[in-house]
């Protein structure tokens, strides 16, 4: 195993910008990480936990933001950390971890296999799920391999093999476990022990959207350039709503029987039918959406960016359930982690290496 250190940060992580205005949308404050923020924060108790891209996790006093504890991983971090009580589970390109909260101590890893540098990849392959936390098994998609972990030791208790690689957070369903790959496959596995119970291949392009489920269905995107619904019994597709050329990559949000989810080249964020996923109303973002919708005080905010240039302004965007716009607010680089709400702010990383606080009211 090799050595990580465990540092208390010393000083300021970043300017801390004091609310001008109150206002929904107005920047409350910022912290600058040092990489690009693709990995969604998650509230521990009194401590904000928040990763970046070079493999930095750190734990902010909350509401404070005052530096508590801060670890380098190895790897690049992009997904959420999964938080159980007092211990966090953390996945990056090459490990997976399960640390303290309190405190960041590591309490167990595993090495699942080097899966490269993705410094040099485009922005959309560097993407992966979280671990999932479901009773006593840890659920990882890794390269092209699904594993059920024990949360306790990290040891594997069953292991199933794909044909290409996970980039999805697996959905428990049940007594089994959804997952869709690279090859645009998609599979039901037992739960207890992984085996296959069925296998269907809507399309033969890249699912990074976790699947959703819905009344007996399944919801996701693809990079096939539309939403997909399928039979949770034997995977059949139930339906299928176009969008156009337009990769769709983000997760869908299912609220009251209305699957929300953004569009990637197309540009817009739209509200289907979840039952015939017919259209109810779109809008439009100009920017790339890469991430799922999230709700708070009765509005829906999607976060956005330039895919092909960075380091131009990204925004998030607020719509109501009727799909009218509320308000939309500008920062200065893209956004395509997962935002998070936390109390009245919307907690969400850029691209910058930046997490920025945006008011919600």
């Amino acid at each position: 195993m090799r050595r990580l250190t465990l540092s208390l940060l010393l000083g300021a992580l970043g300017a801390l910008s004091p609310l001008t205005q109150a206002a929904p949308g107005a920047v409350q404050w910022q912290i600058d990480t040092g990489a690009p923020v693709r990995a969604a924060p998650v509230l521990a108790g009194d401590l904000l936990i928040v990763g970046n891209f070079a493999g930095k996790l750190e734990a902010l006093e909350w509401p404070s933001r005052k530096p508590r504890w801060q670890l380098m991983l190895q790897g690049a971090l992009s997904s959420q950390p999964t938080l159980a009580g007092d211990k966090l589970y953390v996945q990056t390109n090459r490990n997976v971890y399960a640390l303290s909260a309190k405190d960041g101590r590591i309490l167990w890893q595993r090495d699942l296999g080097d899966q490269g540098d993705w410094r040099g990849f485009r922005l959309w392959d560097t993407f992966q799920g979280s671990p999932l936390l479901h009773g006593n098994q840890l659920l990882v998609g890794f390269g092209d391999h699904l594993y059920s972990l024990s949360p306790a030791d990290g040891k594997t208790r069953w292991r199933h093999e794909t044909r290409y690689r996970l980039m999805a957070t697996p959905t428990v369903a049940g007594d089994r476990v959804l997952i869709a790959d690279g090859d645009g496959e998609l599979a039901a596995l037992a739960l207890a022990t992984g085996k296959p119970l069925w296998r269907q291949q809507p399309s033969r392009d890249t699912v990074q959207s976790r699947i959703a489920v819905w009344q007996g269905l399944g919801i996701y995107g693809s990079r096939d350039a539309a939403v997909h619904a399928f039979s949770l019994a034997d995977g059949k597709e139930a339906w299928r709503a176009s969008h156009g050329t337009s990769w769709v990559v983000g997760s869908a949000l299912v609220r009251d029987n209305v699957a929300y989810i953004g569009s990637s080249d197309g540009m817009f964020f739209q509200a289907l039918d979840a039952a015939s996923g017919r259209e109810l109303w779109r809008v439009d973002t100009g920017q790339n959406a890469f991430t799922a919708p999230v709700f708070a005080n009765g509005q829906l905010l999607l976060a956005t960016g330039d895919a092909y240039q960075l380091d131009r302004p990204g925004r998030v965007t607020a719509v109501g359930l009727d799909g009218k716009r509320r308000w939309q607010a500008e920062l200065p680089a893209g956004l395509f982690g997962q935002p998070a709400v936390v109390g009245d702010t919307l907690v969400v990383g850029a691209e910058n290496g930046r997490l920025y606080g945006v008011s919600l009211r």
